[in-house]
C-alpha cells in the first residue's frame, strides 16, 4: 500500500546565502536541482521516531529518500552528501524541523568530527485543533567528508 503525500511541502534553498555555482559547468549526470549546497524540508514522511541519516553514496541517497517517501530528486551529486533528520511523528499540523548549523568539531587525540546542529519547531497555534499526524525531516548537502557526524538538537 502506498503512501499519499498529499500536502508534502518540499523545497528547495541554498545554505548561507551562497550563490548556485555559475562558473562550473554541470555534468550531464548531476540534475541542475542538486548543484551546491540545497536543502529539502517538509512535514510528511515514513519516519515513525527520530531518525538521522548520513548518505555519501548513492544507495545510502536513495535510503535517505526512500525514508522520506519520495523519489530522489536525482543523483547525489560527487563531492557532496546529505545529512537528514526525521524527527518521527508529531501530532501537529504546524511541526516542523530545520538545520541551523553544521560545523568541524576539533577533539584533542581523537578525529575531528562533524556536528549537525537541528531545529525543532511548532507554528501551530495553541487555540487551533491540532489532530493532523505529521512526520517531519529536512534534509541539506554539505561538502564531503568521511568524518564521524554527530547531531545536536538546539533550542
Amino acid at each position: 500500500m502506498g503512501m499519499v503525500l498529499s500536502g508534502c511541502s518540499s523545497s528547495m534553498a541554498w545554505l548561507g546565502g551562497e550563490p548556485p555555482p555559475n562558473d562550473n559547468p554541470l555534468p550531464a549526470a548531476v540534475s541542475p536541482s542538486l548543484v551546491g549546497r540545497g536543502e529539502w524540508h517538509g512535514t510528511l514522511s515514513r519516519a515513525q521516531s527520530t531518525t538521522y541519516l548520513v548518505a555519501r553514496n548513492q544507495a545510502e541517497w536513495q535510503s535517505l529518500w526512500d525514508l522520506v517517501g519520495m523519489r530522489a530528486p536525482g543523483t547525489l551529486p560527487d563531492r557532496l552528501m546529505a545529512l537528514g533528520v526525521f524527527v518521527g511523528s508529531r501530532n501537529s499540523s504546524g511541526a516542523g524541523v530545520e538545520v541551523v548549523n553544521t560545523r568541524v568539531e576539533h577533539r584533542d587525540g581523537m578525529r575531528d568530527r562533524l556536528v549537525v546542529e537541528y531545529h525543532e519547531f511548532d507554528q501551530s497555534s495553541r487555540n487551533s485543533a491540532t489532530g493532523s499526524l505529521t512526520s517531519p525531516y529536512a534534509i541539506v548537502l554539505v561538502d564531503w567528508s568521511d568524518a564521524p557526524v554527530r547531531f545536536a538538537r538546539v533550542p
